[in-house]
């Protein structure tokens, strides 16, 4: 496998150079401008600019989507990353620790604006004329809905890429219990149906068929909240959270499949390490794929029958252009080029997120160059699309009181009724408690 990451790391420079020598020409633009000629004149003079990374951009891809592009096309421009680990969110505000642009998902817009951190691209992309219609709907209609948080008609962000859903399926299971791999399309009654062949213990072993992480991934393909974003009240005890609640329970009481809801990372590690799973349906897996010694592969993610092909809430990662940047101009061509065709090109090639245009070219090359990824069903991945953003609030343990009351639940402490109404009181009296401090 080191070898073939190797080999891939190769191939992507390659490809990475000739992109970009393709695309760093005076070419025709899309409204028949070259690209020279459209840009306004902003100096160029030789600056540093610093990039927050909040954590999902390894230092490959930094280096190559970002680092190098630039670099090439803007020679006076140098990049320097600052990483979250090495710099709080809070701290970014003290003067000193001033960046250019933060990188982050889109659903956390509203704790860099708590400290004032975001500045309404709006103006940037009107002088720069950026082509909104590029980015896929789903994605930039979710930073919309965020950012009217912030200020209604604002625009703080803009779309880089989105995680995907899928089904990722132990194959040594399933051949060993002799049961035909999932197909897409499949809604989660037949996900349930399969699981239940699969759940079984052999040689000392117990198999469990089908491991959905939890309520919050089954309940994002239904875009519910837990809390009203206009009213800021509890949005918890409704019949969306209720068949959230019904089927993530079946699942847990197929004999010998229960699961425990703990942390992403967690949850991954019962397929990856435990190799007792044989399918994890869940965002965010495939990066802890790459020293796996059994044979997987990938489905499309089980859907609800009134949402065929639709997988969990979008999350979007986005760039923005920090408000106390000295270069924000700058910034803003930076932004461009990581946006650009011929970079999210590279980045559905790499397969660590989907890009964020609304390109069917670019979607189709997902996963060209990452070697975890050959020869596996990228098809299932591309069939599905990601639910309607729902507007995330601050109120961000609502989920943990949520989670706790299906637990009840799921042990039989309490009816669905009854761990619902519960869970929408206590929601409200923390959102009280908070609005208070």
């Amino acid at each position: 496998m080191k070898k073939n990451m190797g080999l891939s790391k190769i191939v992507w420079v390659l490809a990475a150079a000739a992109i970009i020598a393709s695309g760093c020409g005076s070419s025709p633009a899309k409204d028949g401008k070259t690209a020279d000629s459209a840009e306004p004149k902003i100096s160029t003079e030789p600056v540093t600019l610093k990039i927050y990374n909040y954590g999902a951009l390894t230092p490959d891809i930094i280096d190559r989507l970002f680092i190098q592009p630039v670099k090439q096309k803007y020679p006076h421009i140098t990049l320097q990353v600052v990483e979250r680990t090495a710099m709080p969110i809070e701290n970014l505000a003290i003067g000193g620790n001033e960046v250019d642009i933060i990188t982050g998902w889109g659903s956390l817009l509203d704790q860099f604006a708590n400290f004032k951190l975001l500045a309404d691209m709006n103006p940037y992309i009107q002088k720069n004329k950026v082509d909104l219609g590029r980015f896929e709907k789903s994605n930039l209609d979710g930073v919309r809905l965020q950012s009217d948080t912030i200020a209604k008609g604002g625009l703080f962000a803009l779309p880089f890429g989105y995680n995907y859903y899928a089904t990722f399926y132990n194959k040594n299971i399933f051949d060993k219990f002799g049961v035909a791999y999932p197909p897409d399309g499949m809604t989660w009654e037949a996900a349930i149906e399969i699981g239940k062949k699969l759940t079984r213990t052999e040689g000392g072993v117990q198999y469990k068929g089908l491991d959905p992480e939890g309520i919050e991934k089954v309940g994002n393909s239904l875009s519910i909240p837990y809390v009203d974003p206009v009213t800021l009240k509890a949005a918890v005890n409704t019949d969306g959270w209720r068949k959230v609640f019904e089927l993530t329970k079946r699942i847990n009481d197929i004999p010998g499949n229960a699961f425990q809801i703990t942390s992403h990372g967690g949850t991954v590690n019962r397929f990856v390490k435990d190799r007792n799973v044989a399918m994890l349906a869940a965002p965010e897996v495939l990066n802890s794929m790459a020293n796996v010694d059994f044979d997987w592969d990938i489905a499309e993610y089980p859907s609800f029958p009134e949402k065929p092909h639709t997988s969990g809430m979008v999350q979007t990662f986005v760039l923005q252009i920090a408000s106390n940047s000295k270069h924000p101009e700058q910034a803003m061509q930076v932004i461009q080029v990581a946006t650009s065709d011929e970079m999210q090109t590279l980045l559905a090639r790499s397969g660590i997120m989907m890009s964020a245009m609304q390109n069917e070219a670019i979607n189709k090359t997902f996963g060209a160059d990452n070697p975890l990824l050959k020869n596996k069903h990228i098809e299932g991945v591309l069939k599905t699309k990601p639910a309607a953003y729902v507007v995330q609030t601050r109120f961000t343990q609502a989920r943990g009181i949520l989670e706790t009351k299906y637990k009840d639940y799921a042990a039989g402490n309490k009816d669905v009724n009854t761990a619902l109404r519960e869970a929408n009181e206590e929601i409200d009296a923390y959102i009280e408690k908070e609005k208070l401090k």
